[in-house]
């Protein structure tokens, strides 16, 4: 287990029980120190133990050997929330962008900019990216290209928490507005091909044809980047700000900070 705090350190932990069913105790095994600022996320998988702070900076540990691997710089604020995914670091911060980095390198591969204000939270699976903003928009980009593929609007304030399901397609956003949302986005369908068009296209295609055919064409571009939608609004749950949401489908929870 590893916790972070607002004493710019993070702290790995072992988690052990005497039998099933009994009390479970926990022994520091490590320190890790490197961030002057408090640490706000955190992220591990098999090799990496990843840090975001105040001090806008992300650092990247090793797992193995619970030493500093690298520092990414980049960001001009606080580094708000980060993802991990395939050896990939992609974080948020309140200076309104978004920057994916390759873990082992400590390079930066890409950088999201499109939200008018700082980002509050991101989700990263597989190749998809969701990013919640200050701006009250939730962004849906391609990690392999860097294009946004969707804005979700509708939340008033802040969108502090996100929850992505990318089998189902479905969204779940908690914003200080008080509301969860649930959203749905379907990948676009891989159009059939269409012998008609693909003669129209030949050398003895006429002029007309191939300017109708074209306009065709760039229709069918803009929907490549799928479709998306608001299937249901629960409003004024809570008496405060939502801090954080998660949910497997059929149950949401929330968590409400006072």
């Amino acid at each position: 287990m590893v916790s972070g705090s607002s004493d710019c350190t993070v702290r790995v932990w072992d988690l052990y029980t005497k039998h099933r069913g009994s009390r479970i105790r926990a022994d520091v095994r490590a320190i890790l120190r490197g961030h002057s600022g408090g640490v706000l996320d955190l992220r591990m998988d098999e090799n990496w133990i990843v840090s975001c702070s105040k001090d806008a900076l992300i650092n990247v540990y090793s797992r193995s050997t619970l030493t500093l691997h690298a520092v990414l710089q980049g960001h001009e604020g606080p580094v708000n929330a980060i993802g991990l995914e395939g050896g990939r670091v992609v974080s948020a911060s309140g200076d309104g962008r978004m920057m994916l980095w390759d873990a082992a390198s400590g390079k930066c591969e890409r950088v999201f900019e499109g939200h008018e204000r700082g980002l509050a939270c991101i989700e990263f699976k597989d190749d998809l990216i969701l990013s919640g903003s200050n701006d009250c928009t939730i962004k849906l980009w391609r990690a392999s290209t860097g294009e946004c593929l969707h804005t979700f609007a509708g939340h008033t304030l802040l969108v502090r928490a996100l929850c992505f399901d990318p089998k189902t397609g479905y969204v779940v956003s908690a914003s200080y507005d008080r509301s969860v949302r649930v959203w749905e986005w379907k990948e676009p369908a891989t159009p059939a091909v269409d012998v008609a068009a693909f003669i129209s296209h030949s050398p003895s295609s006429s002029t007309s044809s191939s300017s109708s055919n074209s306009s065709s064409s760039n229709s069918g571009m803009s929907k490549k980047r799928g479709v998306g939608k608001l299937v249901r609004e629960f409003r004024d749950l809570h008496a405060s700000h939502i801090f954080d949401v998660k949910f497997d489908v059929g149950r949401i929870v929330r968590w409400v900070f006072f």
